[in-house]
């Protein structure tokens, strides 16, 4: 199952670069002003939270998981060819809607799946996730090159190449039964997931920290650019994140379940408080640069700790809509409502941009030690919730 995996999460996050890095200029080199391709975007993120938080689980309640993760690729490559045709704007949201329910459905599906087989022992997290790390290194490496040589429209090329990879290997078969035969339970039994104090609380510092990271990701570049950097500089900007992560999960499998929920989520929360200072008040490409290994923390980190948070305190059957809470609330929802909050601010003042972030990310601290109050009281109780 770990190769499986693997080969899953380099394949999905290879073209997870292009879809976060360079999906806006492909359109823009279409003719469409920044402001029709970002309503766009902000249609396909509605759709993908809906899709999420509640299409995904409900969708595996009747199809087993196996079975949705090799359609489910297939259903996305032909989405993303539809874009190959250029087209009116109305076509183009409509689009933008339609992918923003499958592609994205991706992640939280591949994320299920292998904290289910964490869960079971069939896999280590940290070292099989990193493999995802290093598909999107790759993936921005090849769109560097590929954009130098052949210009932003062969990006979308590169897009659904990587797609059909995908597609052809998850036919490839799983390597466990017991995890592709796994649905989730009715909407009726979502309810124990906000019985536990434990898994709220945990959810909660997740979606704040991973909200933190809105002006980064819509504005990060250009606020590089706006400093001077070089377009090869900027590159180095996008890569450097992904490999603190790679870092971050090969070592925490040799100590993420040993460290208590608390310990590995307040990680991720002071490295997000301290990458968010540097970037308010240090405009300096070179420290930014330096900053980036941070991702590693305020990313990697945290997704461990949430993975480990279903571990142990989540049934399979309640692992599909946990996940889907958690991609829908925080790289969804929560993180527009920040993007809102900071495109507000930041082509008059980056500082109060960033300085959002770092309110968003220091709203997690009192969270946090919450978190680790309530797990001394649960003791060693760490008894998944059951399904009705």
């Amino acid at each position: 199952m770990s190769t499986w995996m693997r080969i899953q999460f380099f394949a999905f996050f290879f073209t997870w670069a292009t879809f976060i890095s360079d999906w806006a200029p492909i359109f823009t080199e279409r003719g469409f002003d920044s402001s029709r391709v970002g309503l766009a975007i902000t249609v396909s993120l509605v759709t993908r939270a809906l899709a999420v938080v509640l299409l995904f689980p409900l969708v595996n309640r009747f199809v087993p998981l196996g079975t949705m993760l090799k359609a489910l690729p297939w259903l996305c490559l032909a989405g993303a060819l539809a874009f190959l045709p250029h087209t009116g704007f109305t076509a183009l949201v409509v689009l933008s809607a339609v992918f923003g329910v499958l592609y994205p459905t991706a992640m939280p599906a591949l994320e299920t799946t292998a904290s289910l087989g964490a869960q079971r022992g069939s896999l280590v997290y940290g070292p099989t996730r990193m493999w995802g790390s290093a598909g999107f290194i790759v993936g921005a490496g090849v769109d560097g090159a590929v954009q130098q040589l052949f210009g932003t429209p062969a990006l979308l090329l590169v897009f659904i190449g990587g797609i059909a990879a995908m597609a052809v290997t998850a036919l490839l078969p799983l390597g466990d039964a017991q995890v592709a035969a796994q649905r989730s339970g009715s909407l009726g039994s979502w309810g124990p997931l906000f019985t536990r104090p434990v898994f709220v609380l945990a959810l909660a510092v997740s979606v704040l920290v991973q909200s933190s990271h809105a002006a980064y990701y819509t504005f990060g570049t250009l606020h590089a650019a706006r400093l001077g950097a070089a377009p090869v500089v900027v590159a180095a900007l996008l890569i450097i994140a992904p490999l603190g992560e790679l870092v971050v999960f090969r070592v925490t499998g040799s100590f993420a379940e040993r460290w208590s929920l608390a310990a590995l989520m307040g990680t991720a929360v002071a490295g997000s408080v301290v990458r968010w200072v540097l970037w308010a008040l240090v405009p300096s490409v070179p420290l930014l640069l330096v900053s980036q290994v941070l991702h590693g923390l305020t990313f990697g980190m945290l997704q461990v700790g949430f993975v480990q948070t279903l571990r142990r305190q989540v049934s399979p059957g309640l692992v599909a809509p946990a996940q889907g809470l958690y991609n829908a609330l925080g790289t969804g929802v929560g993180t527009a409502v920040m993007t809102v909050i900071a495109g507000h601010w930041f082509d008059s003042s980056p500082l109060l941009a960033f300085a959002a972030m770092i309110a968003c990310a220091l709203a997690a601290v009192p969270l946090t030690l919450a978190l680790a109050r309530r797990e001394r009281v649960d003791g060693a109780d760490h008894s998944p919730l059951s399904v009705m």
